[in-house]
Formats: structure tokens, C-alpha cells, sequence
């Protein structure tokens, strides 16, 4: 599950996330690689509704998937969200159920936001969930490292 991987984190944006080329770059090696290894690879993508958001507007730029990995997700199948938790109100449930889905890796943008609401949602816990510590990012460095210190001692598997 790639989550939120849009240009408003990126430096150009509206709120640039701490090593986020680093972290993009390793979002792409792990798609190639779950791609290559079979696994369904789902896009979540998070808009702020109302014709005056400040960020994530639906048909902005800074809405856009980023191109460090829209290439790659471009088969992918896409989730739209306007809450921070990728199940709610969103039939992510369904794609996962569909495809008989056991094991969630997630990754994306913010780790202490949508990742960590993403990864304890009520909806996922039926599914063994792992974060890929490389692959998310958050503000700062402080605040990546305190949220999955936090997604650690709920039960979340750390990689």
C-alpha cells in the first residue's frame, strides 16, 4: 500500500516532508520489487474537499501523485481518501478482501498521520500489518522515529 506519495510533500510543495527524496526513491525500489515478486500494489491518494483547500485540492499539482513513482503505480489499483485512515469511508476493504489479501506493508507519507491511522485502523485489524520504516517520512526525523515507536508498541510490525 503506497499511501500518499503526492507533490505537496515534495520540496515545490505546500508541506515538504524530511528526506522525502530518499524516501521516494526507496518507495520505488519496493514497488519494482513487490511487482516483480506478483504482489497487488494499491495507490492511496488523499484530496482536502472544497475549491479552497490550501492543499490537496482535487485537480491541483500538489494533489498529483509525485512522478518519482506515478509511472510505476500507474496499473495500479487507486484508493481516494479525504481522511487520514485509508480504509475509512473508501473501499479499500474490498480490493484487499477481493484479492484475498493476508498481510499489509504499508508506506508513504506521513508517517505520524496517515500511516499510523492507516496501519490501526479498525479495519486492518484482520490483516497482519508492516510498516517499512525506509519508506515513510514525516515533518521531521523526531516525529518519523516517535510514530513508529507508537505504531510498535500497538502491535504494528516495524521493517
Amino acid at each position: 500500500m503506497v499511501v500518499d506519495v503526492q507533490n505537496e510533500y515534495f520540496a515545490n510543495g505546500g508541506f515538504p516532508q524530511w528526506n522525502i527524496d530518499k524516501t521516494s526513491a526507496n518507495i520505488a525500489e519496493k514497488i519494482k520489487q513487490a511487482k516483480a515478486d506478483g504482489w497487488l500494489v494499491v495507490v492511496v491518494q488523499h484530496f482536502i474537499p472544497g475549491d479552497d483547500a490550501p492543499l490537496f485540492r482535487k485537480g491541483s499539482s500538489g494533489a498529483n501523485i509525485h512522478t518519482s513513482v506515478a509511472g510505476l503505480l500507474a496499473d495500479a489499483p487507486l484508493v481516494e481518501k479525504v481522511h487520514a485512515d485509508s480504509f475509512l469511508n473508501t473501499n479499500m476493504g474490498e480490493i484487499l478482501k477481493k484479492e484475498g489479501i493476508t498481510d499489509l506493508y504499508i508506506c508513504g507519507m506521513m508517517t505520524q498521520n496517515c500511516i499510523t491511522h492507516t496501519a490501526i485502523s479498525p479495519q486492518a485489524s484482520g490483516f497482519n500489518v508492516h510498516v517499512i520504516a525506509s519508506c515513510c517520512t514525516a515533518p521531521s526525523e523526531l516525529v518519523h522515529i516517535l510514530a513508529l515507536e507508537a505504531l510498535a508498541d500497538r502491535g504494528v510490525k516495524i521493517i
